[in-house]
């Protein structure tokens, strides 16, 4: 009896077991079956950003609608092509309510069943993108990314960039600037043999004084002038800003007045990509001419660049006496050059409208002065009545005579002028002076190299 206590008691406990886990079981299963139904929604239930929980069907319905409307009654969606915005109105979205209902899991989050209409769109977008742009746009890409902002029943923070949505076939953007400049060089030639392109990143900074040495492009000094004139013209057709630029003293042969970027013995040319999308610079020449063409999305406003007219300042005459010319006799030493002065402005133009004018440079080159010898004029007061009456001259005295401790005016002039005191050509007006006035003419007399 002792050894079957036991067994008997493992076996109640099973029994006792198994019944309570069966009747849990049991029991929720009948109140399942057994219980009225209300119909309200379970924990977690959501359509879209719609919290149902505790809602009957109606009562959903209800509140997802009430929620959409709100949104639309206030929500847009801000569009961004370059400089152009445009807000896109919720009209364009189409709620399948009835759909988002019926696929509407019992604690679950199911999206929000909406439909952009892209001809709705694609006329929003003609405000802002332009025609040739247009064409490349992946509208249907663009639609499923707005109905997935409105599912969601939101607006971005910062306005959608539809450049990201356009690419073109088999990746070859359109030129959307160029310029050439005739440039006959054989180092040129070799060097562009096959034509070069360099990457302008967006939002960065572009060098091509680095970027030149970076080829390796080995030709003078005069030939990288015309290649960054030649670019520079480019450049300034786009929306791109320029951050640095020098000019010569004097006009180089092929180079359009207010057009010139030297870059040579340290110089450089820099501009200042403010798009979102980069673009492409690329060289090429075609035996006499070098030219540079800007790649890339097309911009939304036309640049458009112009020049006042040319102003020339009239060089000074700078006048040096020399004693082995007859008096009155004159000789011109060194030929002057004109100086010039011009202002270069860019139109920024929405089709016919005027959206701003800017001023981009006033370029400015120094004449060069012109240099007169003439011989000694003779003061009437060296010429004296003599003391018999008879008015013949008599000589006061030999100005250029050995024994003079001090050589004549005419002497130091010719011999400072050999010592390299007077202007020579090409030379400013002086560092610390303002350029002369435009058309003003001046003459200076010039004893031992220096004006008076």
């Amino acid at each position: 009896m002792k050894k079957a206590a036991p067994w008997k008691l493992l076996a109640v406990m099973a029994v006792c077991t198994i019944y309570f886990i069966a009747f849990s079981h049991l029991g929720v299963f009948a109140y399942d079956a057994f219980a009225p139904d209300d119909g309200r929604l379970g924990e977690g239930t959501a359509a879209g950003p719609v919290s149902l929980a505790g809602m009957t069907a109606p009562e959903a319905r209800e509140a997802v609608a009430s929620r959409v409307n709100e949104w639309k009654a206030t929500a847009s969606i801000p569009l961004r092509y370059q400089e152009k915005q445009v807000d896109l109105s919720a009209d364009v979205f189409t709620f399948r309510l009835e759909e988002s209902m019926k696929q509407l899991v019992d604690g679950k989050r199911t999206p929000l069943f909406v439909i952009a209409d892209l001809e709705k769109c694609f006329k929003a977008l003609e405000a802002v993108v332009p025609s040739s742009a247009l064409e490349a746009l992946d509208v249907k890409r663009l639609g499923e990314d707005l109905a997935k902002w409105a599912s969601r029943l939101q607006s971005p923070s910062s306005p959608i960039d539809l450049a990201s949505y356009i690419s073109f076939p088999d990746g070859r953007e359109p030129v959307v600037s160029e310029a050439a400049v005739p440039l006959p060089d054989a180092a040129v030639a070799r060097w562009l043999s096959e034509e070069r392109r360099v990457t302008i990143e967006a939002g960065q900074l572009f060098s091509l004084g680095d970027w030149l040495k970076k080829e390796k492009a080995d030709f003078s000094d005069g030939a990288a002038d015309l290649i960054a004139s030649a670019v520079y013209q480019a450049v300034l057709k786009t929306n791109f800003a320029i951050a640095e630029r020098y000019t010569s003293r004097t006009l180089p042969d092929g180079v359009t007045l207010g057009f010139e970027a030297a870059i040579s013995n340290g110089r450089d040319l820099e501009w200042y990509n403010p798009n979102t999308t980069d673009y492409t610079l690329w060289l090429r020449y075609d035996g006499q001419n070098v030219h540079a063409a800007i790649s890339g999305l097309p911009f939304v406003y036309q640049y458009i660049i112009r020049t006042g007219e040319a102003v020339d300042i009239e060089p000074r005459t700078v006048v040096q006496y020399d004693a082995r010319l007859a008096p009155g006799a004159k000789q011109t030493k060194q030929a002057g050059r004109s100086g010039l002065l011009i202002e270069v402005t860019r139109e920024v133009r929405d089709g016919a409208r005027l959206v701003r004018k800017e001023t981009v440079s006033e370029d400015f080159y120094p004449p060069a002065y012109t240099i007169e010898v003439r011989g000694l004029e003779i003061p009437e007061s060296s010429v004296e009545p003599s003391g018999d009456g008879e008015g013949e001259p008599t000589e006061s005295g030999d100005s250029e005579s050995a024994e003079s401790p001090n050589p004549p005016a005419a002497e130091r002039s010719e011999d400072d002028a050999k010592s390299g005191t007077v202007p020579k050509e090409g030379d400013e007006a002086g560092d610390k002076e303002s350029a002369p006035a435009a058309g003003g003419k001046g003459e200076t007399e010039a004893s031992g190299g220096e004006e008076k």
